[in-house]
């Protein structure tokens, strides 16, 4: 029996935690996709959600790219039919759970069911609907972000720097939480439309924002 504990928002309910017993793995995994969601809808600062076990840094953070695209708006046209998945792609190495990477795909963004892919850096990205750049590719993400321009495609990072250097969304970890960055003007010139309710407990950067810049 596994037990997980979230500590509530101080505006919610103050100084108080709940108790979840989960029995099934399905469920746990399950349960934990909607946990994120929920912190998102209720703005609970998911992106200071700490992390309670080792290896739980991966898990949060691919909750957090199925919940961005809940968050985001693609134009019609990034879709080739109507009942076209949408795609997210994982550059190089994989760090996510294989078994979270099914439940992923058991799920759906809209009407349209959720595809994950472990492509290579040299593979063809531009199909893709949300790029994840590893750590593991950190010295090839100027070249990917290239490779991207004039697509649709919500770039995703974790690495100091990745959104000042044109990435759309940066994840970070400070403290054992994680956190999350945005650049507004990278999204717009992808054609993205982010969500002001996610802009909202962002850290908003610019390109200018770049590690180590004097």
């Amino acid at each position: 029996m596994m037990n997980i504990r979230l500590q509530k928002h101080d505006d919610i309910e103050s100084n108080r935690e709940f108790v979840v017993r989960l029995d099934s793995r399905r469920t746990r995994r399950a349960f934990f996709f909607t946990t994120i969601a929920c912190c998102f809808l209720l703005s609970v600062s998911p992106r200071a959600l700490s992390q309670k076990e080792e290896g739980a840094e991966y898990t949060i953070k691919l909750a957090f790219l199925y919940n961005f695209t809940k968050f985001v708006e693609w134009p019609p046209d990034s879709y080739r039919d109507a009942g076209a998945p949408l795609m997210i792609c994982i550059v190089g190495h994989d760090p996510f759970s294989q078994d979270l990477e099914g439940e992923l795909r058991t799920r759906t963004v809209g009407d349209r069911p959720v595809d994950v892919r472990t492509l290579k850096p040299n593979d063809n990205l531009r199909v893709c609907h949300m790029v994840f750049v590893p750590v593991t590719e950190k010295d090839r993400a100027d070249r990917i972000l290239r490779g991207l321009k004039g697509t649709s495609t919500l770039t995703v990072g974790e690495t100091p720097g990745f959104a000042g250097l044109g990435g759309i969304v940066n994840l970070t970890v400070e403290g054992n939480k994680v956190h999350f960055e945005v650049n507004p003007l990278a999204a717009e010139r992808a054609g993205l439309k982010i969500s002001s309710k996610l802009l909202s407990i962002a850290k908003i950067v610019g390109e200018h924002d770049r590690v180590g810049k004097n």
